[in-house]
């Protein structure tokens, strides 16, 4: 598809969601109240952060039906995903412009970026055990610390705070000889809540190549398993503990003397767990102390022809203490996080572990019925590069009822990883490396006249310095510096049995020593998801694409741009029992994430779900 046409229908998708209002008389609503958590690491209505937020729901995956979580947020306002293949390949985020490894990302509050690269692995999160997401655009590293410079994906699982029990089984089926199933249960009463979730998907898959002209096709399997029980052992205080583990195996085309060889010879055995403890002391009415100790274990295996081919384990302790005291016009949260990272199995590694301590505080002050105040500080210390402060500040003014304006200014940095610093020679491991850090100027006017209609506009420039690139000769170094402006443009509507949401995103995502595009990021790019739902069916699409790109620094390869169209439906047959559908990509259309690896063609996919 031409950049034109792309430009063309993801502008005319932005003005359906924003003028839609004008076409009928909307029905009103209760609101929902959708609280949050990750943007002030407390928790508050999504309507009064200042941080630029998106919050998606069970009831958006249910209804969406994805099958990885990189095809749920894809398109979402300021997010962009590019993949090696299909299914369990190497899947890379792109917040903002910003670089994959500039987006902490946390299951439940625990980071799960690997202490090698930087990146988390996408591939391998189970979709079917997520309650919501959270994403907050912009850096945050005041917040959260390190690795937030385009923002934060806090991907919180499911469970049961009601004193029901109750279970679901779902199995499905699809192209490629894809096979699926899942479980949950759940035990609950007024003082201890436990929930178990199994995950399985299975796929033949597709070749990943274009340059393979054989038939055989890259496969992946996935196994995941969560467990979760807090128990209130009074009125003050509540113990909790979670473990999710998620492992899986996939095939891929390139390793080792198969680089140029695209044949199934290849495949990664991976796991990933985490463990977590917490404590709750609630000391009066408004104040909160919350305790939280985790451990993330991370393994890869390779494997060449079936013999080993490398292996890296890592893990990573962390300890977090938080004190909230909450009040009806003043909001306080001050803690302290130390966070232990290793490489356990990996002799490439000329040093291999590291620790890094951090304290915060963090405001939030309605000051009169019209102005809000945010503001933050952060100090961090690293082993490896000593003391970093950085804050954050925001004021927001409601105008009326129904607009109001608001200006934001944040910080980021990111640390150098393991491998950047201390890894094999040939991955360009450079121990003389200086941080990344980054700024953020944004301005906002948010528009919600009705319960039913609400649109936001956001424009931002986000400045990053030190940027860490690879020289002609594969050598890590700080030189480059990057430049990122950009809009934000998002509306979600309700009228009747209809549910509207769509978003635009517009960026020059620069890199300002060269004046040259950041590889695999699109100037544009956007969404719209439009859904009819009855009492016992519903039906919707998402239309959903990005303009060109280019594929990385070092080749001139141009990737084109394109818009997909996927579509859904489901059917309540009784209460205890939903069948869904999908057909992704329904034009089967060809394009690229990645110069020379296939995507996914058109794919129909359907699932039984018993819920007793």
């Amino acid at each position: 598809m031409k950049t034109h046409t792309l430009n063309q229908t993801l502008l005319f998708s932005a003005v359906i969601a924003v003028s839609t209002q004008l076409l009928a008389e909307p029905v009103q609503l209760d609101p929902l109240r959708v609280t949050v958590t990750t943007p002030l690491r407390m928790t508050q209505p999504i309507d009064q952060t200042l941080a630029a937020t998106t919050v998606i729901t069970r009831a958006d995956i249910e209804r969406q039906q994805p099958e990885s979580v990189a095809q749920l947020l894809r398109g979402t306002a300021g997010v962009e995903f590019a993949s090696n293949g299909g299914a369990g390949s190497v899947t890379s985020l792109f917040m903002r412009g910003t670089n994959s490894n500039h987006t902490l990302v946390l299951i439940d509050g625990v980071k799960i970026n690997s202490p090698t690269d930087g990146r988390a692995s996408w591939q391998f999160l189970p979709i079917s055990q997520i309650e919501r997401i959270e994403i907050v655009r912009g850096p945050q590293s005041s917040v959260w610390g390190a690795d937030a410079i385009g923002g934060v994906v806090n991907i919180i699982t499911r469970q049961m705070d009601l004193p029901i029990n109750q279970g679901e089984i779902r199995v499905g089926a699809g192209n490629q000889n894809t096979r699926l199933m899942d479980a949950s249960y759940t035990l609950a009463n007024t003082s201890t809540q436990f929930t178990s979730a199994l995950s399985y998907r299975e796929t033949d898959g597709f070749n990943a190549r274009l340059s393979d002209t054989s038939v055989e096709r890259d496969g992946y399997e996935h196994y995941g398993l969560r467990l979760q029980v807090k128990h209130n052992l009074n009125e003050r205080n509540t113990l909790s503990a979670g473990y999710l583990r998620s492992q899986g195996d996939n095939q891929y085309d390139n390793c080792s003397d198969a680089f140029w060889n695209s044949s199934n010879a290849c495949k990664e055995e991976f796991s990933l767990q985490t463990l977590s403890l917490g404590w709750t002391h609630k000391l009066s009415e408004t104040w909160q102390i919350d305790t939280q100790l985790q451990r993330v274990d991370e393994d890869r295996k390779d494997f060449f022809e079936g013999n080993a081919n490398g292996r890296t384990q890592t893990q990573r302790d962390q300890l977090g203490i938080k004190a909230t005291l909450t009040t009806t016009p003043f909001s306080l949260v001050t803690g302290f996080d130390a966070q232990k990272e290793r490489v356990l199995k990996n002799s490439d590694f000329t040093r291999n572990r590291r620790e890094i301590f951090g304290a915060f505080v963090q405001s939030h002050y309605q000051l009169t019925d019209e102005w809000t105040l945010s503001a933050g500080l952060r100090h961090d210390n690293d082993e490896f590069f000593g003391n970093k402060t950085t804050g954050n500040i925001g004021l927001d003014w409601q105008v009326s009822h129904a607009h109001s304006l608001g200006a934001t200014l944040s910080q980021g940095y990111r640390a150098p990883n393991l491998m950047e610093l201390y890894g094999p020679a040939t991955w360009g491991a450079n121990p003389n490396l200086q941080p990344e850090k980054s700024i953020n100027y944004e301005i906002y006017w948010h528009y919600q006249p009705s319960a039913t209609f609400q649109t936001e506009v956001r424009v931002f420039q986000n400045d990053i310095d030190n940027l860490i690139v690879l020289d002609d000769f594969w050598m890590n170094y700080n030189l480059d510096a990057a430049r990122i402006r950009g809009a934000e443009l998002s509306a979600h509507y309700t009228y009747q049995n209809w549910h509207l949401s769509g978003s635009l995103t517009l960026q020059n995502p620069k890199d300002r020593t060269n004046d040259e595009l950041l590889p695999r990021r699109a100037r544009e790019s956007g969404r719209l998801d439009l859904d009819y739902i009855e009492t016992r069916w519903g039906t919707g699409f998402t239309l959903e694409g990005q303009s060109k790109r280019t594929n990385s620094a070092w080749d001139s390869i141009e990737m084109g741009g394109y818009a997909l169209v996927n579509t859904r439906a489901h059917w309540n047959l009784s209460p205890e029992w939903t069948l869904r559908a999908k057909i992704d990509n329904l034009f089967d259309k060809d394009y690229e994430q990645a110069a020379g690896y296939n995507t996914q063609g058109r794919y129909f996919e359907t699932s039984l779900t018993y819920r007793f």
